[in-house]
């Protein structure tokens, strides 16, 4: 289900960013579910909860299109995209013919995805979406040739937004990233699920225990030291708990009931041309029954940009990007 794996205030939600010798601007690619998703969904046949192509997604994305993000307007992903110079986050995978397009990155994520290849019937699960990165990199080497090929994955910034419904996120794929990153093992944590009910009617950002940091500190040195790939892990559920904690310091007002639903806490329905939707969006975390509005996206991809040591680990965004 997508509603659950992308609820942006649980704890265990997580950014990764691994970077290879860094440049101030680089292709973006993409890996995730509901959090990163901008289209990936449109066209599949999964459940309504797996889509937001629809209104009233979208209403604050330029022309006022529901492109198939969880959002009323832009993601996080759009946001560090925007922060490194671009307009908007790299195209859907679903959509993406054209070289120009690769060139600047592309999104693999699905909503209801998963770690977990069980996780979201349906959806475009991790494994599936690895694939599609290494089909992806294989017409660049075939329209530009190897080396250049490898260049531009090897300046390219990846963009990880799993998991919420995961059971438990035990190990990455040897072969992930294709040939050109060679990572075993980035994150263990395993996670405690309360119910769909809990989740649907109670909005709290601590429904998981982390039992496990992504990296401990000898593992992040010795990540660092032996690969060339440099990384920044952003903690989101650390960054939506001092929102919720202190959301007037945030400007937000309502950290409680959602924007677009039905129901108690207007957190019962999902966000459909069937339901009403507040006009002061900008003043609400939530904007459905699991995702952030725009504004939650953009100040929490501040704090994972700019913040280095509050809400980013070992380095932030902006430091990645520095090649600091």
């Amino acid at each position: 289900m997508a509603s659950p794996s992308s609820f942006f205030g649980i704890g265990i939600v997580s950014i990764l960013l691994v970077l290879t010798k860094a440049k101030a601007t680089v292709p973006i690619f993409v890996l995730g579910d509901s959090l990163a998703d901008n289209g990936n969904n449109n066209n599949l046949n999964v459940p309504l909860l797996d889509k937001s192509n629809f209104a009233h997604n979208g209403i604050d994305f330029p022309g006022r299109i529901a492109t198939g993000r969880f959002s009323n307007g832009f993601n996080g992903v759009d946001y560090i995209a925007r922060f490194l110079g671009f307009p908007i986050g790299p195209p859907p995978y679903s959509t993406t013919t054209e070289l120009n397009q690769m060139l600047r990155g592309v999104n693999f994520a699905s909503a209801g995805s998963g770690i977990q290849d069980y996780t979201g019937p349906g959806t475009i699960n991790m494994t599936t979406q690895i694939k599609n990165f290494q089909k992806v990199a294989q017409l660049l080497q075939q329209a530009l040739g190897q080396n250049r090929a490898e260049h531009i994955i090897a300046t390219s910034m990846f963009i990880i937004v799993h998991s919420t419904l995961d059971v438990s996120l035990q190990s990455w794929r040897k072969e992930f990233l294709y040939s050109w990153y060679r990572t075993s093992r980035l994150c263990t944590i395993p996670n405690k699920p309360k119910s769909r009910r809990d989740l649907h009617r109670h909005i709290e950002p601590a429904f998981y225990e982390v039992q496990h940091n992504c990296l401990s500190e000898s593992e992040s040195t010795e990540f660092t030291a032996s690969r060339n790939e440099i990384y920044s892990y952003s903690n989101i559920y650390r960054m939506t708990s001092d929102i919720i904690e202190n959301p007037i310091l945030f400007g937000i007002t309502d950290v409680q009931n959602a924007c677009c639903g039905n129901g108690k806490f207007n957190g019962e329905v999902q966000c459909t041309t069937n339901v009403t939707y507040c006009h002061n969006r900008n003043d609400h975390f939530y904007w459905d029954w699991f995702h952030p509005t725009q504004a939650v996206y953009k100040i929490t991809s501040q704090m994972a940009f700019f913040d280095s040591l509050i809400y980013s680990t070992p380095i932030s965004i902006q430091q990645l990007v520095m090649g600091i």
